[in-house]
C-alpha cells in the first residue's frame, strides 16, 4: 500500500505508536520490546540484525559495530547492545565451522517472534494464524540448541 494522503500517514503513525506502546500481558515479551526500543542505538542495531537474519545473510558483531558507528551511535554503545543481548539470551554467537575466529550473530527464536509481531503491528496487521514459525526461527533454534548442549 502506497502512502498518499494525510489520513494514510496518520494511520501509519498510529500503527507505529501502537506497536511501540503495545503492552503484552507477558512480562518477558514486554521486557524484550523495551530492550530493542530503549534507545536509537538499540532500534537501529535490532533492525540491522533482524534484516540480515530474515534475509538469511550472516552477520558478525564487528559488522554491526563497523557499519553503524559512528553515524548512529558510538562503537561502545553497539558493543554494549550486543553484550547485553547475549547476557539476556536475546542474541547468540556461533563460530564459523571453518574459521573458529569468525563468530556470527543470531537472534533467539523468542526474540524473532516478538520482533515479527512488532513489525506486523507497525503495519496495522496481525500475524496469520497459520504462520509456520519453524521456517522463520529454524536457523536460530539450531544455534540456540548448540549453545544449550
Amino acid at each position: 500500500m502506497a502512502l498518499k494522503t494525510k489520513k494514510d500517514f496518520a494511520t501509519q503513525a498510529s500503527n507505529i505508536f501502537d506497536a511501540m506502546t503495545h503492552s503484552f500481558n507477558d512480562k518477558e515479551k514486554a521486557e524484550t520490546i523495551r530492550f530493542f526500543l530503549s534507545t536509537i542505538t538499540s532500534r537501529i542495531a535490532t533492525t540491522f540484525i533482524m534484516s540480515h537474519y530474515l534475509s538469511e545473510q550472516k552477520i558478525t558483531p564487528s559488522k554491526v559495530y563497523n557499519k553503524l558507528s559512528p553515524l548512529y551511535g558510538s562503537k561502545s554503545s553497539f558493543v554494549n547492545y550486543v553484550a547485553l543481548g547475549k547476557k539476556r539470551g536475546y542474541l547468540f554467537l556461533e563460530c564459523d565451522k571453518d574459521d573458529r575466529r569468525q563468530k556470527y550473530l543470531y537472534p533467539s527464536p523468542s526474540f524473532i517472534k516478538i520482533w515479527c509481531t512488532f513489525l506486523a503491528k507497525t503495519k496495522g496487521d496481525e500475524i496469520s494464524s497459520d504462520i509456520n514459525w519453524n521456517s522463520i526461527v529454524d536457523t536460530a533454534a539450531k544455534v540456540k540448541l548448540k549453545k544449550i548442549s
